[in-house]
């Protein structure tokens, strides 16, 4: 629209690249993790290597809860169709807000250690209750099957917590996910969540946009190979542009606000820019967070860009 004013809020990092980022970087290059991924996929992978990166012993089982998360929270485990729903509750201080967490993977993949040592900040700096639900996973299942089980989860949510203090989050996978769910949410005239922070969310699983290709070589964590596969036995029979699968492709319209973190040597920068430039020509307030240099799901590590991007994630929370 011509003269139109930007109505999403855009933050750019400025902070000189640190060591401990260009490090990370440095390792996963040497160690090939950007296979790491398509082995996974092609059910390939090396137990040893898996392990060591992501604290687990096979790629369906999330590892266990870290003790220093349990220092100062009470763990309550929910069974909903055979699968677990995590839930840990601040022991100290009054927790008003619910983060409902959706995990990244590639839908192949569980919940790993980075991302409960991810968690386990968030929940101390905010003061938050952090659910998690243990959702199925691809090939075995589909989309249909996860919408079905993160539906009966949020709804177990929203039998003891009201919907304006939950934030749905993810990130990759689960970032899309999360906007997916939240559309059907909307669409269904279900309770909405306060928000949505979604960090490298996966908007198209297709990983059609051809600007993906500029990226590829410059994220050490992620690669194209091996996604379309993941991506394609996630949608099972369904067309994978489907707004269930590939949110990039729905309607945003009455949804509750959306914050987006997303960093340059991430291959999901172009279609995160892509919903970004979509929402901001709809006129919608939302906010986005790019961090130059940095790969995909970079806040899960430990290193000052992710210290910062999970303060703005809490300033977001108590807001």
């Amino acid at each position: 629209m011509q003269g139109h004013a930007p109505t999403v809020s855009r933050y750019i990092h400025a902070t000189e690249w640190s060591t401990e980022s260009r490090q990370l970087q440095t390792f996963l290059l040497e160690n090939r993790m950007k296979g790491f991924f398509a082995s996974i996929v092609a059910g390939d992978v090396d137990p040893g290597m898996l392990k060591s990166a992501f604290g687990m012993d096979d790629v369906l089982t999330a590892p266990p809860v870290p003790r220093s998360f349990l220092d100062f929270t009470t763990l309550s485990i929910d069974r909903i169709g055979g699968r677990s729903m995590w839930t840990l509750r601040p022991r100290s201080g009054s927790s008003e807000r619910t983060i409902f967490y959706l995990h990244g993977g590639g839908y192949v993949l569980n919940l790993t250690v980075p991302h409960w040592n991810f968690l386990e900040r968030l929940a101390r700096l905010a003061n938050a209750t952090i659910v998690v639900p243990d959702y199925p996973l691809a090939p075995a299942y589909t989309f249909a099957d996860v919408h079905t089980f993160v539906g009966a989860a949020y709804a177990r949510v929203l039998e003891e917590t009201n919907a304006a203090s939950v934030t749905i989050m993810g990130d990759s996978a689960g970032g899309g996910l999360g906007l997916s769910f939240t559309q059907c949410l909307r669409d269904s005239r279900a309770p909405l969540p306060a928000q949505v922070i979604v960090m490298s969310p996966w908007l198209d699983v297709t990983v059609s946009n051809p600007d993906i290709d500029a990226v590829d070589d410059r994220d050490h964590l992620l690669g194209t190979r091996g996604l379309q596969r993941a991506g394609l036995a996630y949608a099972g029979s369904r067309d994978p542009r489907s707004p269930l699968i590939s949110p990039l492709y729905g309607s945003f319209a009455g949804m509750p606000p959306i914050a987006v973190f997303q960093g340059t040597h991430d291959i999901f920068v172009a279609d995160s820019r892509k919903l970004i430039d979509r929402l901001d020509s709809e006129g919608r307030a939302d906010r986005y967070f790019e961090y130059p240099n940095q790969i995909h799901v970079w806040a899960l590590f430990d290193m000052p860009e992710a210290t910062s991007a999970v303060q703005q994630m809490v300033e977001l929370l108590r807001a």
